[in-house]
């Protein structure tokens, strides 16, 4: 089961922008928070919580029928 959910995770992380998918692997796989993550990428701190809130409501619509 849990590698069947890795797997539906991941794939729904395929369907993320580069830009999307950046900024969900630095906040959540690295533990970076949004300051730092607009710091290392260079971008204004409101695109990085725009990109993150984009990302997580893309993420949440393919994974919603996910137990």
């Amino acid at each position: 089961a849990a590698a069947q959910t890795d797997a539906r995770v991941n794939a729904a992380l395929s369907n993320l922008s580069e830009e999307q998918m950046r900024v969900v692997e630095l906040s959540f796989y690295r533990e970076k928070a949004h300051g730092e993550i607009a710091e290392l990428l260079q971008i204004p701190l409101g695109t990085v919580k725009s990109r993150l809130r984009l990302a997580m409501g893309k993420l949440r619509s393919l994974l919603k029928d996910m137990p």
